[in-house]
């Protein structure tokens, strides 16, 4: 067990537990005490809901000023005699505690596998000793020999991969096309540029950062974060930068992936590994518009995950193309340099509020999740029950519900009609934009978009939103379809990726000669995301059907991908299989269940146009699962599934 330590003196804890949340200061202390009477009914938090009148949910716990100073008090009592006479760490809650607990401090009733994927997310239980044993049990007290891997990509997907590879023992190489580790956030820095999940879950989980500045962070320290990860793991040597993979093609005679790479120098060069990992994501290739007469503009123009910061938009004409996250979070600071914006919109976007977006973390609650035992851990898992899967319930289609094209169901048309309400009151005088502004699709079609002020920029003098189709781009402005000319200085696009062409550009060549763009076309496809077959060994992370759009962390998807994998290798190596391949019928079965599942969900709806869709309106992109379903479907890997040979 482990000494606790808890340093500063009486102010630094009494300014820490003003500014700590009291349901969460409660398990603390339950578990610090082994005393239950802090579950009583007297401290019964109220449930996380959100208040009549109000967007936002209400985690405080409802309790009076006098309450929470006992509370307070009490907490400071006990700590301060930790501190003082010293003591050790306590035991990790068992899963029936876990579920006791929660159910006290959320006030609702939990399920066993909930709390058994907090038990992972809070690191209460290390997940990776699942795959250690296996591991464990295939090398018998030796050492992983003749078997690497290569994985490609850098940014949050590949260094995670890292630190578990390196865990293991198993020699690996990344190959990262930029100079730097990072991924989106070393590629986009336009002005705003920051993460829309809450950065205490937007972290993995064994390597919680307690001093996240913003409860939403924006792209430098997000950068940040993945810089101090690659070096604290030490895998940055494993890193070979400015390397682009070109090709790849799996060799059934060595069971082997040959990897052409295209070096710094502009020289090409043939790598081998026994598996590749494909870390690329899906926000990294830009999509930029096909538009009659773009290469005629005489202005500057750039997307916004390629930001000129060399480009001067003060007193300029500035055009920006595209209404989805990257345009709602670069507008007002784009637009309070322009002398003019015009936005130009194919259709709007369900945008929300969030009170916390840029509210920064209390240098109490800092202090607190540095140096208050236990008290990250329950913050953490009291984050991830309101951040995660709070909102599954309003995204499945009820079969029943009498106004389909609307909403999925009577509680999905009730926060259309509260963003509505909200959309309204911040258009303010300008109702005229109402049409323009809400959305004909159900709420979760897209992923909700949250609110930096874009219906007051929108709406203010320096700004014109445009719903016209764009037919042509001019030497000097945008046309629109009903022959109006808009001059501009500088066109931004703010259009997305090329997220449907996975692993795109890199030509990938499975064991009978086929290439992956050939096989998917603009359907892509992959059992659980991952595995392709034709393609052994080749392990897709954020592959086909693994986004979120409901809420949650991309993070969180990752380290369950992840740990699967891990297992897969384990299971590799131990039966001394050259190959790991899934069948065609596991995966067609698989898929056919994806797509059944997700037209019955909003983004699955007929009435949603987006990127998650491919050309015949089948989701490729997005998971079916909610979040605890997806960790239930990774959690554990299926060695009857696979061909192993």
């Amino acid at each position: 067990m482990s000494e606790i330590q808890i340093p500063g003196n009486d102010h630094d804890l009494r300014t820490a537990l003003l500014d700590a949340n009291i349901p969460t200061l409660l398990m603390v202390m339950t578990q610090l005490s082994g005393d239950d009477r802090w579950m009583a009914a007297r401290y019964q938090p109220a449930p996380i809901l959100v208040p009549e009148g109000s967007l936002f949910p209400d985690d405080s716990g409802g309790y009076s000023d006098e309450l929470a100073e006992e509370i307070r008090s009490a907490a400071f009592d006990m700590l301060i005699e930790l501190r003082d006479q010293g003591g050790v760490l306590p035991p990790a809650p068992s899963l029936e505690r876990m579920r006791q607990m929660m159910e006290f401090s959320t006030a609702e009733p939990l399920e066993d596998e909930f709390c058994a994927m907090l038990l992972e997310e809070t690191n209460f239980v290390d997940r990776d000793d699942q795959w250690r044993a296996q591991m464990d049990r295939a090398l018998q007290g030796g050492q992983v020999e003749g078997f690497n891997v290569l994985v490609v990509g850098a940014g949050m997907s590949g260094i995670c991969t890292a630190v578990k590879l390196k865990d293991a023992g198993i020699p690996f190489t990344i190959l990262e096309k930029n100079e730097a580790v990072g991924g989106t956030w070393y590629e986009n820095s336009y002005p705003d540029c920051g993460v829309d999940t809450p950065n205490h879950f937007y972290s993995f989980s064994f390597e919680r950062n307690p001093n996240w500045s913003g409860y939403f962070s924006k792209r430098d320290e997000l950068r940040a974060y993945f810089e101090d990860c690659t070096d604290k793991f030490g895998i940055r040597d494993a890193i070979q930068f400015n390397t682009e993979v070109q090709s790849m093609h799996f060799d059934a005679d060595s069971k082997q992936w040959q990897v052409l790479v295209q070096r710094p120098d502009g020289t090409a060069e043939t790598l081998t590994a026994n598996v590749v990992v494909s870390a690329v994501g899906q926000l990294n290739r830009p999509n930029i518009p096909d538009l009659a007469g773009l290469d005629q503009f005489e202005g500057e123009h750039f997307h916004s995950a390629r930001w000129r910061h060399d480009v001067d938009l003060e007193g300029k004409r500035v055009a920006v193309i595209g209404t989805g996250c990257s345009a709602v979070q670069l507008l007002p600071k784009t637009a309070a340099k322009a002398a003019h914006l015009t936005v130009f919109q194919r259709s709007p976007h369900w945008i929300s509020p969030n009170k916390d977006y840029y509210r920064p973390v209390e240098k109490g609650l800092i202090w607190a999740l540095n140096h208050i035992p236990c008290y990250a851990e329950w913050h953490r898992a009291r984050m991830i029950f309101s951040a995660m899967d709070r909102n599954w319930p309003a995204v499945s289609a009820d079969p029943n519900w009498d106004q389909p094209q609307r909403a999925m169901s009577e509680l999905n048309d009730g926060l259309r009609e509260a963003l509505t309400g909200y959309i309204s009151e911040h258009l303010g005088d300008r109702q005229d934009l109402m049409p323009q502004c809400v959305p004909e699709f159900p709420v979760f079609g897209k992923r909700l978009i949250i609110d930096n002020n874009w219906y007051e920029t929108v709406s203010s003098d320096n700004v014109d939103l445009v719903s016209e189709e764009i037919v042509a781009v001019t030497p000097t402005g945008i046309e629109t379809a009903d022959g109006t000319l808009i001059e501009v200085d500088v066109i931004i696009y703010a259009t997305g990726f090329n997220t449907n062409k996975f692993l795109w550009p890199m030509e990938v060549t499975g064991r009978t000669g086929t290439t992956l763009s050939d096989r998917w076309g603009d359907y892509p496809r992959a059992y659980k995301g991952m595995l392709v077959p034709d393609y052994p060994n080749l392990f897709s992370l954020y592959g086909p059907n693994t986004n979120i759009v409901h809420g949650g962390s991309i993070i969180y998807s990752i380290e369950c991908q992840v740990h699967y994998m891990m297992q897969c290798l384990a299971l590799m190596i131990g039966r001394q299989a050259g190959v790991l391949e899934i069948p065609e019928a596991i995966n067609d079965e698989y898929n056919d269940e994806v797509q059944a599942i997700s037209q019955q969900l909003a983004w699955g709806h007929s009435g949603v146009q987006s990127w998650y869709k491919n050309s015949d309106g089948k989701v490729v992109n997005n998971s079916p699962f909610s979040n605890l379903e997806f960790w239930q479907r990774t959690h554990d890997a299926e060695p009857n599934r696979y061909q192993l040979s």
